[in-house]
């Protein structure tokens, strides 16, 4: 799988998303938010609650935009 931002390559959708959440740059946050997400949020839900449910739910739009990454 490979970051839809900076094209980075990683095993699973869910290691991209944690990638994707622990870079918080400027363009990363910005693809989250353009994926009709909040990247704020997600972090917050992600921090604060058990599971991961925001990995998992960045994760599935990162497997569903794999085919337009090039």
């Amino acid at each position: 799988m490979k970051c839809p931002v900076c094209k980075k390559e990683w095993p699973t959708s869910m290691q991209v998303a944690r990638h994707i959440l622990g870079t918080g740059d400027k363009p990363h946050r910005e693809w989250v938010d353009g994926q009709g997400l909040s990247f704020f949020d997600l972090l917050v839900e992600q921090a604060l609650s058990p599971g991961n449910k925001s990995y998992q739910i960045l994760s599935e739009v990162i497997e569903k935009v794999q085919a337009e990454i090039r």
